[in-house]
């Protein structure tokens, strides 16, 4: 399962929950490419992995040809749970995609702080909703 929403401005935010199927990752870059194209210019992602766990590696595959295709990107941030291995998958698929401006996080305010930083106002509050089923009790 996954939502693709634009809310505010230019931040996409994206939500993917496992089992995620190779049918439904195509599904997502096309859905993925629609938002991306509503916004004119640069555009800023978060992804909430939250409740996802390791994916296929023909899941890793299409999210990875949609991640390198992405030449509007200012900056993505990862929200990530405590899995290691997914960490690690994560990781791995950022440095293939081979785009500086993506980091994972596992504390949600963290992830707030970096990607707020080249947010507008309307955009940083929207970042602060979308975040705040995720902090566990914090801020």
């Amino acid at each position: 399962m996954y939502t693709i929403e634009r809310r505010v401005g230019r931040l996409i935010e994206i939500r993917i929950a496992s089992p995620v199927s190779l049918e439904e990752a195509t599904r997502w870059g096309v859905d993925h490419q629609a938002a991306v194209d509503a916004i004119r210019g640069p555009y800023v992602c978060l992804v909430d992995l939250v409740d996802a766990t390791v994916f296929p590696p023909d899941v890793v595959d299409a999210y990875v040809a949609t991640m390198k295709a992405e030449p509007r990107l200012l900056r993505t941030g990862t929200l990530l749970n405590q899995s290691p291995t997914l960490g690690l998958q994560i990781q791995r698929m950022i440095r293939t995609a081979n785009h500086p401006e993506r980091k994972v996080f596992r504390d949600p305010t963290e992830l707030e702080a970096w990607l707020g930083a080249i947010l507008d106002d309307a955009e940083r509050r929207r970042l602060h909703e979308a975040l705040s089923d995720r902090r566990g009790g914090v801020g």
